[in-house]
């Protein structure tokens, strides 16, 4: 028997935490939210001058900018300059964030190879995130 397909539109609530200030997600496709198996996904926005800081995880991810101009942080002194309609694929246990560089808000979709985004284990390079 085959899944049902499921259509979850973007909505006005979004998550954020006071660890990370200037951003903010919402998941789209997320156990929990909707009925998933092996891919979990969602949006992520990011303030001007915020960002999601320099982590790696074991699992793999795809980032799709859908909104903005910002760097992709590669290591602790490297970046790479991304735009609206960049697709990043980053490999398991890769280095990476992301620093809004523009004056509006940048938003990209997240995409696991998991059930859900709470099985993703961040660990960042700023250890006072990590230890949280």
């Amino acid at each position: 028997m085959n899944p049902e397909l499921q259509i979850k539109g973007k909505s006005d609530t979004w998550e954020s935490s006071d660890l990370i200030r200037g951003i903010r997600w919402q998941f789209s496709v997320n156990a929990g939210t909707t009925v998933s198996n092996g891919l979990s996904c969602g949006y992520l926005q990011v303030d001007p001058d915020a960002e999601l800081p320099l982590h790696y995880h074991k699992e793999q991810e795809i980032y799709i900018i859908t909104q903005g101009d910002a760097e992709l942080l590669t290591g602790a002194t490297s970046s790479r300059a991304v735009t609206t309609g960049d697709t990043i694929y980053i490999p398991e246990n890769s280095w990476h964030g992301i620093k809004n560089v523009s004056q509006s808000i940048v938003e990209f979709i997240w995409i696991f190879p998991t059930d859900t985004w709470q099985e993703v284990r961040y660990i960042f390079a700023n250890k006072t995130l990590n230890e949280a």
